[in-house]
């Protein structure tokens, strides 16, 4: 067996991680539903995929999956492509329910093509899931799931058990199978109560704005295959797997660092508080190059809006195999 250690920082404190390489097939028994798609639609890896269909248009693909997923919440995040950030935008198949369909936009809505990564969170061990619609109303959820609007842009998703200890994903998504019109964002961080995630929904420019649909996927340690982490601005985690960690290579560019290979899994990140501050700089984050085989990058940016460059940030993540 081949080993990799990597200097990492984990909970403050430094420690060598030895990677275990495992083989890319690893996932074929995982309950996990993913995929990782390149810009021209070409499906990279995933798990429980029966194709990928970009013949729609610039920007648009459907993931079809090998089973119902009309039931669950998907959450992306676009792979670093292009000298700024893109995003993606979820919605439920316009082909079958077995898909996803999802839309990768430029900062300023334009329909561009680029590579991403795509979870679908369903009632499996260690997930949790909500879609929230326009009008601030639940459509689904994992069960016991419940909404409170607090203000405008401003939510909580409540569980019926703790998810302090999980990470916290969210994509703005159509909640049914329309297209995704808005390029807006969804942050997320701690909630007062330890059974629930907080929420922020904001257009463009970074104001708190209602009618902002989103999916959340909440992932936690005890999910199968997964590992997750929610990292802080400058580098160490503040929670997350084991074996599992990250530091901040440069100005807005962070290693997610694990003991397993990722090559077969798929990396999602978004932008979220590590405690219960809100999140107040909107940026985008986006998946990049590790340095090795149990590494992914990932990056933070400002939006445009505010010059597009390079931030330290808090993030959640989560690499799903």
């Amino acid at each position: 067996m081949k080993t990799l250690t990597i200097r990492a920082l984990f909970f403050g404190t430094a420690f060598a991680v030895a990677a275990a390489v495992l083989s890319p097939t690893a996932a074929a028994s995982s309950p996990n539903l993913f995929a990782s798609v390149a810009a021209d639609g070409t499906l990279v890896n995933g798990n429980g995929v029966a194709s990928v269909s970009h013949v729609v248009g610039t920007g648009q693909y459907e993931v079809t999956f090998t089973s119902d997923v009309s039931g669950c919440a998907y959450v992306s995040t676009t792979q670093n492509a292009y000298s700024q950030a893109v995003q993606s935008y979820t919605a439920g198949g316009h082909l079958s329910s077995d898909g996803v369909y999802l839309e990768v936009k430029n900062q300023g809505g334009g329909l561009t093509d680029g590579p991403f990564d795509l979870a679908v969170a369903c009632n499996l061990t260690g997930w949790n899931f909500a879609v929230v619609g326009y009008t601030a109303n639940l459509v689904r959820s994992s069960p016991g799931g419940t909404l409170t609007h607090l203000s405008t842009g401003r939510y909580d998703v409540n569980f019926t058990a703790s998810v302090a200890g999980c990470a916290y994903l969210a994509t703005v998504g159509d909640p049914a199978n329309a297209l995704v019109f808005n390029p807006s964002g969804v942050y997320t961080g701690s909630a007062s109560s330890a059974d629930s995630v907080y929420i922020e929904t904001k257009n463009p420019g970074g104001g708190l704005s209602d009618g902002i649909p989103f999916h959340l996927a909440v992932v936690c340690p005890h999910a199968v295959s997964t590992k997750e982490l929610v990292v802080t601005a400058n580098g160490p985690p503040k929670r997350g797997a084991s074996l599992t960690s990250a530091y901040n290579a440069s100005t807005g560019n962070y290693v997610f660092v694990t003991n397993l290979t990722l090559t077969a899994c798929t990396v999602i990140a978004t932008r979220g508080s590590a405690t219960k501050a809100v999140p107040f700089s909107p940026d985008t984050v986006e998946i990049t190059a590790g340095p090795a085989s149990n590494t992914s990058g990932i990056q933070v940016r400002t939006l445009l809006f505010f010059g597009g460059g390079f931030d330290n940030q808090d993030f959640h993540a989560a690499a799903i195999c």
